[in-house]
């Protein structure tokens, strides 16, 4: 239900609607007339005209509105989507997560510019996301999934062409999402392994139409295998029997040793970082890349990460995919932000108007 709302957090605001609405109840039973009346008998007839239904009715008017702008607020919206026939090739990045992934790879020269400018050198982590951002608003024939592991492995997204959702799913996407004590790497390999094959299955077009097509698992990681319950050597030899090349890409310094931020500076307030020693391993990427097809790359920064992708993901032949497209949402705030406009506007009408309070 949630999903066909944009922002649903608004919709929290709907749970102050009842404390209001008793807020206005008791400050109209409790409000004072300006005039005294010795025999309220003689008001009996005056209790029930149009006048005073309107009155009371007031307060549910405006309770009415204001739901319905809440409502509108949140961006009411259906998806839809369009099947489209393109040559493209199937893509899963498998994104290490782990604690390591915090780590910064600037010079002290780097590090002082940014410090200089009151800014924070961007982590491992946050180079890769960006990287990835780029990467997929360049295509648009590939179909795109994504694993992401540290500890444990999870599916973040199957494979799909909407790359209007996994540019969302990335933004969102940060480091402690999911417990970073570890690098489960034949786990997170076993995960986009399985995601290809069986999509491959459900595929109409992989029984019946034209080439395979090529399915590539894009590993980007920092460290040594750390965890889990799945070889990196296993979750290759599985990647080997469906035909699907790995491409490890270890990203860091080569010696594993690298900045991590601790704390602040009480006299500066400048981020304080010390070095510390991860492990890397990259004799075990190689051996992935050598049982799989695919080819071990190593990047230090954005620029190298970037260059990397974008030679692996074009040099492959394209086949046909037919899937959704990506989803145009139709928005319904609208009706429901006139509607809401509308009570409110007649609620001030009437009240001042025909439901005039005394003076």
């Amino acid at each position: 239900m949630l999903e066909y709302f944009e922002y649903p957090l608004v919709l929290l605001l709907l749970l102050l609607l009842p404390p209001y609405a008793a807020l206005l109840y008791l400050r109209g039973r409790r409000r004072a007339g300006p005039v005294l009346y010795a025999r309220t008998d003689l008001l009996k007839d005056l209790m029930w005209t149009p006048r005073t239904v309107l009155a009371r009715a007031m307060p549910a008017v405006r309770m009415v509105a204001l739901f319905a702008l809440i409502v509108a607020a949140a961006r009411p919206s259906v998806p839809g989507e369009d099947r489209v026939e393109v040559q493209g090739i199937d893509i899963y990045f498998v994104l290490d997560l782990s604690g390591s992934m915090r780590a910064i790879d600037v010079t002290d020269a780097e590090l002082r510019r940014y410090q200089q400018r009151s800014k924070q050198p961007p982590n491992r982590f946050d180079v890769a996301k960006e990287t990835l951002g780029d990467i997929v608003r360049s295509r648009d024939v590939d179909r795109v999934g994504m694993v992401v592991f540290a500890r444990d492995a999870f599916l973040q997204f199957p494979l799909t062409l909407d790359y209007g959702t996994i540019l969302r799913q990335l933004d969102t996407l940060k480091l402690g999402d999911i417990d970073g004590a570890g690098t489960a790497i034949g786990n997170a390999l076993g995960r986009a392994v399985a995601g290809l094959r069986d999509q491959n299955e459900d595929d109409p077009y992989t029984a019946s139409q034209g080439p395979k097509r090529t399915r590539v698992i894009i590993l980007i990681t920092d460290g040594d295998r750390r965890g889990g319950n799945i070889s990196p050597a296993e979750a290759a030899r599985f990647a080997a029997e469906e035909g699907i090349h790995v491409f490890p890409i270890l990203v860091g310094l080569e010696n594993g040793k690298a900045r991590v931020p601790v704390g602040r500076d009480l006299f500066s307030n400048r981020v304080t970082y010390r070095y510390q020693e991860y492990p890397v391993n990259p004799k075990l990427l190689q051996e992935i890349a050598d049982k799989t097809g695919g080819a071990f790359y190593r990047a230090t920064d954005k620029k190298s990460l970037a260059k990397n992708l974008n030679e692996i993901l074009d040099g492959f032949e394209r086949a046909p995919i037919e899937d959704a497209a990506e989803i145009n949402r139709e928005q319904l705030y609208e009706p429901w932000l006139a509607f809401g406009a509308l009570l409110l506007l007649l609620e001030l009408l009437l009240t001042y108007i025909i439901v005039r309070p005394w003076p």
